[in-house]
C-alpha cells in the first residue's frame, strides 16, 4: 500500500479515471467544501479535505473504496465554476474548457464513473441534461445547486476560487494488489461507522457470487418494499441471523459480517445459493405475514395481533420457527394457537419480573417448550386429585 499526501485536483487531474462500486454508501456530501475555501480565504493555507482509499484498476485507473464523496464534491464545484461564467467572456470560455478537460472528462465519458441511478444523474448534470422533479431532490444535485447559489451570492471571481481549489489537500492511501477484495477492504475500513450501509454490503456480496442467488436477493428486497415495510428488512436480517447464531443476535455493525459467514457455511456445506436465498425468501414471506398478522385463520391473527399491539418482537425469531411449522402442516392450527398463548404469557411473567434470563430466540424456546411440559403435567395431576 503506497500512501501520499497530494491536492486533490492533482489526483483528479493525473487520474484517467475513478470507478465506483456497489457498494458505496449514500450521497449525502460532507462538509460544504465551498464553505471551507471561502473561510480559508486570507489565510492561503491547505485545506484538508479527508483520506481518500484507492485500488488500483490499471496503469493510469483506481476503484474508489472509500473517498468517493470527496470526490464528487470537488468535481461538483468545478461543474459550478463552469455554469457560473459560461458565456461571460474568451478567456473564461477558455478555462472552462480546461476544467472540463483536466478534471470532468475523459476520452470516452466522465472521470467518475458511478453504477446504476447515480450514474444517470451524475451524468445529467455535467452534460447538462435534462432532470426530472424526482432527480433534482438527489443530493448530489442539490449540492451543485448550493454551489452555484453560494458562488453567485458572494461574487466570487472564478480565478480566485480555482487558486482556492488548488490548496484542497488529501492524504490518498492506494492498494496496489488490484486481486484483493475491495468489499473486504471497504468493510474493514468503515467497521465501526454506524452509518455503514449493510444491506448494501450484503447486496454486492450476493452480487459477486451468483447471478441466480442475487435476482432471489432482489425478490427478497422486493417483497418488503411491496409490503410497505423497506425499513423493516434490517429487524428481518437481525432475527433470521439470530436463528442461525442459536439466538445470538448481531450487532448494527456486525450484519454483513454474520451474513457473509452464514452464507459461506452453508455453501461449504454443499447448498447452492439458489437454494440459501429461495429458503431466505420462504422466510421472508413469513416474517411479513407476522408483522402484518396476515393470517386466514382468526384465532391465530388474534393471537399475532395481540403479540404486535404489546411490542413483543424478540419473540419473532421464534414465531418465524414455529410459523413454518404451521404453514408445513407440522403442526395443527391448536397447537400453534397453544403456543402463541404460552408465547404471551412468557413474556408476560417476564416483563412482570417473574423470569430472570434474558430473552432471545434460543432461551425463550427452552423456556416455552419447559412450561408447556409444566402445565401437561399440572393437569394430569389435576384430573387424578379430582379423580380421587
Amino acid at each position: 500500500m503506497k500512501k501520499i499526501t497530494q491536492n486533490l485536483s492533482e489526483l483528479i487531474h493525473k487520474t484517467q479515471a475513478f470507478y465506483s462500486t456497489d457498494f458505496s454508501a449514500d450521497y449525502e456530501m460532507p462538509a460544504d467544501l465551498l464553505e471551507m475555501l471561502i473561510e480559508n480565504e486570507d489565510t492561503k493555507e491547505h485545506v484538508f479535505y479527508g483520506v481518500i482509499f484507492l485500488q488500483k484498476k490499471d496503469d493510469n485507473s483506481f476503484v474508489i473504496i472509500d473517498g468517493l464523496k470527496r470526490l464528487i464534491s470537488l468535481s461538483l464545484l468545478l461543474h459550478a465554476i463552469c455554469e457560473c461564467y459560461k458565456l461571460t467572456n474568451k478567456k473564461n470560455e477558455h478555462a472552462i474548457a480546461l476544467i472540463k478537460k483536466r478534471y470532468l472528462f475523459n476520452d470516452f465519458g466522465t472521470k467518475i464513473q458511478l453504477n446504476g441511478y447515480e450514474k444517470n444523474i451524475y451524468e445529467k448534470i455535467v452534460n447538462y441534461g435534462k432532470m426530472t422533479p424526482e432527480e433534482k431532490e438527489h443530493p448530489m444535485f442539490k449540492t451543485l445547486h448550493l454551489f452555484w447559489a453560494k458562488i453567485k451570492m458572494n461574487n466570487i471571481s472564478a480565478i480566485q476560487l480555482f487558486d482556492q481549489i488548488k490548496h484542497i489537500q488529501v492524504i490518498t492511501y492506494i492498494f496496489e494488489n488490484s486481486n484483493i477484495d475491495n468489499l473486504e477492504l471497504y468493510q474493514c475500513l468503515n467497521c465501526n461507522n454506524p452509518n455503514l450501509n449493510q444491506i448494501r454490503l450484503i447486496s454486492s456480496f450476493i452480487k459477486n457470487n451468483s447471478e441466480k442467488g442475487y435476482e432471489l436477493w432482489q425478490d427478497i428486497l422486493n417483497l418488503f418494499k411491496n409490503a410497505d415495510m423497506e425499513r423493516k428488512f434490517k429487524y428481518f436480517l437481525f432475527d433470521f441471523l439470530s436463528i442461525q447464531k442459536n439466538g445470538i443476535i448481531p450487532k448494527d455493525n456486525e450484519i454483513f459480517i454474520s451474513f457473509k459467514k452464514y452464507y459461506l457455511k452453508m455453501i461449504n456445506s454443499g447448498l447452492s445459493p439458489e437454494n440459501l436465498l429461495s429458503s431466505m425468501k420462504i422466510t421472508a414471506g413469513y416474517y411479513i405475514k407476522i408483522s402484518t398478522a396476515n393470517f386466514e385463520n382468526e384465532e391465530i391473527k388474534t393471537r399475532i395481533q395481540a403479540i404486535k399491539n404489546s411490542n413483543m418482537y424478540e419473540t419473532f425469531p421464534y414465531l418465524l420457527e414455529v410459523t413454518e411449522d404451521y404453514e408445513n402442516k407440522r403442526i395443527t392450527s391448536e397447537t400453534f394457537c397453544q403456543l402463541l398463548d404460552n408465547v404471551i404469557l412468557f413474556i408476560a411473567e417476564q416483563r412482570s419480573g417473574n423470569y430472570e434470563s434474558i430473552i432471545n430466540f434460543a432461551n425463550l424456546s427452552q423456556e416455552i417448550n419447559l412450561k408447556m411440559e409444566k402445565d401437561a403435567v399440572n393437569k394430569i395431576s389435576q384430573k387424578k386429585n379430582h379423580l380421587k
